[in-house]
């Protein structure tokens, strides 16, 4: 380096030291790889969303201290993320299969081949599926969405995630939102229903944890297979998926018991109509079905009505049931019905939409904008089978759907007749169904702007490195074989799209890519003074209470696949999924007795049967067989071979929870 160069290096670090945030941007970038760190943010499917610092050389991912909510941590995930860069077995160049075998390609050969295939089946748009996930999020995530719908093409509806509570809230509030999440320190108590805040969210965790140091006390209500007992004062085991029945039985002792607030109740459209609901109800037939003692009914009553602000916190698991939106929108009810909507330390945490502080960019892109052919993302399988006219071309990114979804094994033959793209950077149960593989450069190494379903900052992904090998953006991979295509469907450049995306908030992308970060002004509080979304301003109550379906005596246990600590969805090492997987069981399980050590122990339902070893655990309901979720089926790991498709009551969301089951000794 020159003596003139290294001034100028050294001046750029003076100049900036007593700005940290905007260090990274402000040094030539050969020299700040050497330096420091660099801002940039976790893309990965959670709604902590964490602004990060990540040195390369080191391969150290750690918080960033500067942000109100990441505020210098991150979980396992994030901090192993340089894990899944490097790793021996990902996918660094273009695979074509020949002969059930693949072999590498380069781009030109790979995208030319899928833009020969894509032309032909875009004749008949329909006969085009492109399937999207949140493997990442971000703006330029949008673009498979985006070019996909431009063709015409048919798409996915419906989600494994929280569609059902979302729709809950929003047929109850006339919208998604909830306080700031550092509000919840103003709460009296917190009452969680079923969150399992070390695997989802642990800075929500720290704001719980930050609030009973200060005397806020926490009840968690959960069937088990969590950690959150130990953060919690008091602990409430229910039958899993009867979430709507202990609500309904709080609501019946607070009406026998309670003067309600008429200020409040005129707030609400509906109130008569559940009124009339709650009173037609017998106590002690609700706590039957839910399996929670009448004195937890009742303490849980004196937590809501007691004075002092409540914060409900709702878990995506209980809306994964038949009658999952019911069970969010029964917690709702209660949590309105006690006076804790529209009020500091009150609230209910569900979540919120992920882009509500940025705008669309999808104007920009010429081609088709009518209504087109979707499938159900829950029963993809049999869509595909039925579909007319028959799909002849798929394409999927993000998303490791034939692992995530329920049937897999169905998934593998519904992707046999199509040629199949997949976008992803390992041989997992999808990649494998391919015909073309595309390696994609992951989190760190390609820039994006992303929001956040539980903050209100806008984060800015910073490009940290070279994409390892010959890995691509999908943003740059969508572009270069749109302009392929005859006729071309031509992506406007990355930059534009950032741009546009950001003027929804009026924020600058460059001031984004100096702080890393921008917090966006929204309401602190939800709904405030009782204003709901609806178009008359009100409340809205559920109005009928539907019953459990009937137990199975064949299979009298209920399967959960719970999320992982370690690993995002299927997103999974193949070296961590040696060997026959876990299942846990309460020690009070009904089919322990029946096991034997001597024998292989299976998990069995209509679907098929899969061997499992079992161990028993705390604070599990003795119906309940818990295990982790998102293991490969190449690996004798995948639970949701066991699962049958169903929906649930709203929004769309898979029932992935309703599985029953049973354990035995073979």
């Amino acid at each position: 380096m020159k003596q003139s160069d290294f001034i100028t290096v050294v001046q750029h670090i003076l100049s900036c030291a007593l700005n940290m945030r905007h260090l990274v941007y402000n040094i030539p970038y050969f020299t700040r790889r050497m330096v420091m760190k660099t801002i940039t943010a976790c893309t990965m499917d959670c709604g902590d969303a964490c602004s990060l610092l990540v040195d390369e050389n080191k391969k150290s991912i750690r918080g960033n201290p500067e942000h109100p909510t990441t505020k210098g941590f991150c979980c396992k995930k994030g901090r192993r993320y340089f894990d899944r860069i490097d790793a021996e077995d990902r996918i660094i160049t273009p695979l074509i299969k020949e002969s059930s075998k693949f072999r590498k390609a380069s781009w030109d050969e790979a995208l030319t081949l899928v833009a020969s295939r894509l032309d032909a089946a875009r004749k008949t748009p329909e006969s085009v599926l492109h399937i999207h996930g949140h493997g990442y999020r971000g703006l330029l995530s949008k673009a498979s969405r985006i070019f996909f719908k431009r063709l015409g093409a048919s798409s996915d509806y419906g989600t494994m995630c929280e569609k059902a509570g979302g729709e809950a809230s929003f047929r109850d509030f006339g919208g998604r939102d909830h306080n700031d999440p550092e509000d919840i320190v103003n709460a009296s108590r917190v009452i969680n229903w079923g969150r399992d805040l070390t695997r989802t969210s642990i800075h929500q965790l720290a704001l719980i944890q930050k609030a009973r140091k200060n005397g806020t006390k926490v009840l968690t209500i959960s069937p088990g297979g969590d950690d959150t007992p130990k953060f919690s004062d008091v602990n409430v085991t229910i039958k899993p998926g009867t979430d709507r029945f202990l609500a309904a039985a709080v609501l019946k002792l607070s009406l026998d018991t309670d003067d309600l607030d008429s200020q409040r109740l005129n707030r609400c459209a509906n109130w008569p109509v559940l009124q009339e609901l709650i009173n037609g109800l017998s106590l002690n037939d609700l706590t039957q079905v839910c399996q929670v003692p009448t004195e937890d009914v009742a303490m849980i009553h004196d937590w809501y009505l007691d004075s002092g602000n409540v914060a409900t916190v709702i878990g995506w698991g209980l809306q994964r049931y038949l009658h999952g939106g019911e069970n969010v929108r029964f917690i709702n009810g209660l949590a309105m019905i006690s006076g804790n909507i529209g009020i500091s330390g009150g609230g209910v945490y569900y979540s919120c939409p992920t882009g509500r502080h940025l705008g669309s960019w999808e104007h920009l892109v010429e081609g088709a904008s009518g209504d087109r052919r979707e499938l159900f993302m829950g029963d993809m399988a049999a869509e595909i089978s039925r579909a007319d006219p028959p799909i002849e071309f798929i394409w999927v990114d993000g998303h490791n759907v034939v692992n995530q979804v329920p049937d897999s094994r169905a998934m593998v033959d519904a992707f046999r007749a199509p040629f199949v793209v997949v976008v992803d950077g390992f041989m997992n149960d999808t990649a494998l169904c391919a015909d073309v593989i595309l390696p994609p450069a992951f989190m760190f190494e390609r820039e994006d702007v992303l929001g956040s379903y539980f903050h209100n900052c806008v984060n800015h992904c910073a490009k940290v490195m070279e994409p390892r090998g010959e890995c691509r953006s999908d943003f740059d991979i969508l572009s270069d074989l749109g302009s392929r295509l005859e006729p071309p469907l031509l992506l406007p450049d990355a930059e534009t799209c950032l741009k546009e995306g950001l003027k929804k908030k009026n924020i600058s992308i460059d001031e984004l890519r100096g702080k890393g970060f921008v917090k966006v002004n929204h309401p602190s509080i939800a709904f405030e003074n009782m204003q709901f979304g609806h178009a008359d301003g009100l409340y809205r109550f559920p109005e009928t209470l539907s019953p459990e379906p009937k137990s199975n005596q064949e299979y009298p246990l209920q399967l959960l696949t719970l999320i992982r600590g370690s690993s995002m969805h299927s997103q999974i090492p193949e070296k961590d999924q040696c060997g026959i997987p876990t299942v846990w069981v309460s020690k009070q399980n009904p089919a322990c007795e029946q096991l034997s050590s001597a024998r292989n122990s299976f998990l069995i339902t209509l679907q098929g049967a899969m061997q499992v070893n079992v161990e028993k655990a705390n604070n599990l309901h003795p119906d309940v067989v818990i295990i982790r979720r998102g293991g490969w089926m190449k690996c004798g790991h995948n639970a949701n071979t066991l699962i049958r498709p169903m929906k649930t009551d709203m929004g769309d969301c898979t029932a992935l929870y309703s599985q029953t089951c049973r354990l035995e000794s073979r």
